[in-house]
């Protein structure tokens, strides 16, 4: 069971994926296993996929929440092995967002293979004091 924090996530993941107008199967199955990461239940994603929640507002998170979460914003965007600049944009929004600086997207897309704990250190730099 999601809660309302993991609800939205999961629906600005879908945002990202759905920017471009091609939803694609890779992209799905990328959101499918963050899901399953967040606990989210079938009826929960299939909610979220037929109709993603309009406001893109984050309750306040911790600093690795941020970086978790912009990291698995990451990983839609690259799903299908295409960036689209619509996608780009959504997420450097997304980065905005969470306090990183926008280059934190071409960073996090350059380096997609590096462990997330390691990539953790790596993105410290891009936190907006």
């Amino acid at each position: 069971m999601l809660d309302f924090q993991k609800k939205k996530q999961l629906s600005i993941l879908v945002k990202i994926a759905m920017v471009d107008e091609d939803f694609a199967d890779a992209e799905k199955e990328v959101i499918r296993k963050i899901s399953q990461k967040y606990g989210a239940t079938t009826e929960e994603l299939t909610e979220i996929f037929d109709s993603p929640a309009t406001a893109e507002s984050l309750a306040p998170m911790t600093l690795i929440d941020k970086m978790d979460f912009m990291m698995d914003c990451i990983l839609v965007v690259i799903a299908d092995d295409m960036v689209t600049s619509s996608e780009e944009y959504f997420a450097r929004q997304m980065a905005t967002r969470l306090g990183f600086n926008q280059d934190v997207v071409a960073f996090l897309i350059k380096n997609k293979d590096v462990s997330r704990e390691e990539m953790r250190e790596l993105m410290l730099p891009y936190l907006v004091s």
